[in-house]
């Protein structure tokens, strides 16, 4: 099973985006695991979505409907998840990667690969006990 970055969903959800490439991959990517009955999404996802297309300037009621859809994908975090992501901070002191900490995390509790467009992850792949696919467009 595939994680996807928030920015997977910002590519494939929100109309101000900049680079068709990462939105045509994105809503391929989506499609698919929507057709396999795979698509995993955390709430932390559903946050920085949220923060994001509100950033992107879109539309309040898009914005609204698109949350409503991702959180039909909600799988729960549990303690064990925010103590491994608290003990990676601790750790590595990269507090300003905490959002994707929390994704490794959360991949690691559902044993899954992660994958996004961003490269910040790059740093993160000797300390993640998952694969961590970074698209190269």
């Amino acid at each position: 099973m595939v994680y996807y970055d928030t920015n997977v969903y910002v590519y494939a959800f929100c109309k101000n985006t900049d680079d068709k490439n990462q939105k045509t991959i994105s809503n391929q990517l989506i499609k698919k695991a929507l057709s396999d009955n795979t698509l995993l999404v955390s709430e932390m996802i559903l946050y920085e979505f949220a923060f994001v297309s509100k950033k992107l300037k879109e539309n309040e009621y898009f914005i609204e409907q698109n949350l409503k859809f991702l959180s039909r994908f909600i799988k729960p975090t549990n303690s064990s998840t925010s103590q491994r992501a608290v003990s990676i901070l601790n750790n590595t002191k990269l507090y300003d990667h905490s959002f994707d900490i929390f994704h490794i995390a959360f991949c690691e509790y559902y044993s899954c690969s992660l994958l996004t467009f961003d490269k910040g992850f790059e740093k993160l792949r000797n300390i993640a006990q998952v694969h961590i696919d970074i698209q190269q467009l």
